[in-house]
This record gives C-alpha cells, structure tokens and sequence, in this order.
C-alpha cells in the first residue's frame, strides 16, 4: 500500500479519525465472516453463563482466540507500518472483537456515545483504535458517528451536541477507519434488513496491560509458532512476569523485552 504517513498522521491529529480505502479485498473479508458465523453462538453461550448476555449483545470479544483466520488480518497487518510510526515504535494488540449491527435497529451497546479511551491523554499517543469494516457502512446501515476534534477536549458532550455536531464515516467493505481512542463516537443504527459487521482491533504502547492476557490465553509456546510481528503484535516481547523464577532470566531470555521501548524513553519521536 501506497500510504502517505504524514499527511494521514495530520488527518487524525486535527480530526480524530481518517479512513484508509481498499485495505482488505473482498475475499479476505468474506472468509473471516464465514468462520464468525460459526463461533457467534458459542460466546453467546460464556455470556449467558457470566449472567451479562443483555449488555453484551450482538458482540464478541477477544474473537481471535476462537478466529484463526480473524488473526491473518493483522498478520501481516498492511497498517503495520503506519501504527508503527502513530506510535513512534513498538506497539502491542490491547483487544480484538466483534460487533454486528442487527437488522432493523436491534440493539449493540457500541451504540453509546463514547470514548474508548476515557482518561484523557493531552494529546499522548497511547491507544489507536482501528475499525474494520466487513459489511458496506451506509448512513442507512449504522455507519459509526464520529464527534470530529473532540479527541483535542475535555468535554463530555450530551446527547444533542453529539448528534447535532457528529458526522458520519461511512465506508466500503474492506476499508479501515483509524481513531484517536479520545474521540468521541457512537456505532450508528442499523435500518435496513441486512446484519452489518465490524471487527475492532485496538492498539497500544507495549507497557499499557492488555485488555486479554494474549501470550497466556494462547500460550506461551503459540510464539514458536507465528511470524515476528504477530508474535510483537500479541505482546510476546512484553509480557509480564508471574513468579521469582519468570522474573529472574538472563536478558535475551526476559518476558520483558529492551527494545519495547526507544532509546530516549519516550516511543513517540513525533
């Protein structure tokens, strides 16, 4: 891909968001659709059992670990590069999930006004949210609300403000939305008679604890098994010791890898 980093890099810093076109082709997306359809029920089922069903409808959590194919989309991943230099170096998967916005207006609670990163960073590049969209993303469809420049506030706007002021990132099947975690936004409603899908990989700075313990829940030894930056991706190289023994390792051998972080200490050059 033929991207141009600073200008996208200036997009989101004044808007909050930018969408990148034709990121996956229609054949990649329809084969990790296919697998969804088919764990869909199963997390419904560890939903059930928490007693949490009714706030977590219609979404899927942490869905690579039952998605194998879901992983090929970010291994490679054709942002790599850019996330790279979002961050000014190393970054690590926080969470991957699902949501589908269900025919005639059914309900997802991604349809709330809010932030994904709701400390707010004074402009800290700390989490990136990346949004990948599997099924067209009309205004018609739910196409997600975005509250262009609020990732720059303090402000918690109220309902009216929000939709009075939002704008719509409508797109493409196969494109990626990218986000400043501080903007504000809201999954759209759903008015046609067709499910729409979205898959929402979020990224942060290697020291920031995983929403999902990823190297534990696939284990330790899945790290032999996978590419360099899948295994970087999933936070391999920045793992947290658990005992005396995991903690105490010569240092090619330490969970915790030196080069997650620059030399200056600060991972953002920008």
């Amino acid at each position: 891909m033929n991207l141009n980093f600073e200008k996208m890099l200036e997009e989101l810093d004044n808007n909050g968001f930018i969408k990148v076109e034709n990121v996956y082709s229609c054949e990649q997306i329809d084969g990790v659709k296919q697998e969804y359809e088919k764990v869909k029920n199963k997390f419904t089922g560890i939903q059930e059992d928490a007693g949490i069903s009714d706030g977590t409808k219609n979404a899927t959590h942490h869905t690579i670990l039952m998605c194998p194919d879901m992983l090929k989309l970010i291994d490679p991943n054709p942002l790599h590069k850019f996330i790279e230099y979002y961050f000014g170096g190393k970054y690590i998967l926080y969470t991957m999930g699902a949501s589908s916005k269900m025919p005639k207006s059914e309900y997802v609670y991604t349809q709330r006004i809010h932030r994904e990163f709701y400390t707010f960073t004074f402009g800290q590049r700390l989490m990136l949210n990346t949004l990948i969209v599997l099924d067209d993303a009309t205004e018609e469809s739910g196409a997600t609300w975005m509250l262009s420049g609020s990732h720059k506030e303090t402000i918690n706007p109220d309902k009216e403000y929000f939709f009075n002021n939002a704008v719509r990132a409508t797109a493409k099947k196969g494109d990626v939305l990218i986000f400043d975690a501080n903007i504000w936004h809201a999954a759209g409603v759903n008015k046609t008679d067709k499910a729409v899908e979205i898959i929402t990989p979020l990224f942060t700075r290697p020291f920031i604890k995983q929403a999902l313990n990823y190297p534990r829940a696939f284990g330790l030894d899945f790290q032999h098994t996978i590419s360099e930056e899948l295994k970087q991706t999933l936070g391999y190289n920045a793992i947290i010791p658990e005992t005396i023994q995991e903690f105490y390792k010569p240092e090619e051998k330490r969970f915790y890898k030196r080069n997650q972080e620059d030399e200056h200490g600060t991972n953002n050059p920008h």
